[in-house]
């Protein structure tokens, strides 16, 4: 064995610590955050999920949620044996139900505050006393660092009015129709508008960069289980259709993570004064 192939080795079996769950025949539930529509995040995860049925010799029964809120509620009942979303909620459900972060992209998360290119927003102090959609309180990159922006900005959270649309994209959409003066989203949400769409919008501000979205496995899942999962994760970096896969899904490369990396996000909430 190689030293390469002994390392991802270690790292394949090292990274996860799972109790033993027999599923039979019953599906292994994947739960993807709905930063898109419903439809369209299924519709995008679709390719992904085949992929995963056939190196993972296993059936997946593909979920979402009708809202970022629910679908956190959901990741906090345990609902799901391996989800895809948040890294608060990540935080969150890692110390109460024991999910582990097993994999995850290499390319960082921001928060974008958009606004409507006729209204001509020129700076954050622009936004004081205006209203500020975002698509759920405690959504990482596209309400609580773009919020921590614009306190920094000095635009304090009681000098603007909030709202919350349940998605990005219908916090883009309720810029678009003037329901808002701005909007948080994030770069994957925003770069998957229908370009005509994309072009109204302008993007005010890109927030500080931090580790992305996880996958993340509940303890009940086979240790074994999680192995396959993670080696078919990792190997859509080099089979044939994986370069498709990842552009569906909007990644670029997928990495072994872990606990450690979402210690920034533990960060963040402390001094947000979040609860996790």
């Amino acid at each position: 064995m190689t030293t390469l192939t002994a390392g991802l080795a270690i790292l394949l079996f090292s990274a996860v610590v799972a109790h033993a769950h027999p599923h039979g025949n019953e599906p292994i539930i994947i739960g993807i955050a709905p930063q898109q529509e419903p439809a369209k995040i299924h519709g995008m995860w679709q390719p992904f999920l085949r992929y995963l049925e056939r190196e993972v010799g296993h059936a997946f029964a593909f979920e979402t949620a009708p809202s970022i809120e629910e679908f956190q509620k959901r990741v906090l009942e345990g609902r799901y044996d391996i989800w895809w979303g948040n890294p608060l909620t990540y935080i969150q459900a890692s110390k109460r139900l024991g999910y582990v972060a097993i994999a995850r992209d290499t390319t960082r998360i921001a928060g974008l505050l958009v606004t409507r290119k006729e209204d001509g927003v020129k700076s954050a102090k622009d936004l004081l006393g205006k209203k500020i959609a975002y698509s759920a309180p405690d959504a990482i990159g596209g309400t609580l660092l773009v919020q921590d922006y614009l306190a920094r900005a000095g635009v304090a959270p009681d000098q603007v009015e909030t709202s919350y649309t349940g998605s990005h994209d219908s916090t883009y959409r309720a810029v678009l129709d003037g329901h808002a003066m701005a909007g948080g989203g994030v770069p994957r949400s925003f770069n998957a508008l229908d370009p005509a769409v994309r072009e109204k919008l302008a993007v005010l501000a890109r927030t500080e960069e931090v580790a992305p979205q996880p996958f993340a496995v509940h303890p009940r899942l086979f240790r074994s289980v999680v192995t396959k999962i993670q080696r078919a994760l990792l190997k859509l970096n080099w089979a044939p259709e994986g370069r498709d896969i990842l552009a569906s899904i909007q990644y670029k490369e997928i990495v072994v993570s872990n606990d450690f990396d979402y210690d920034i996000h533990r960060d963040v909430a402390q001094r947000l004064k979040i609860p996790f």
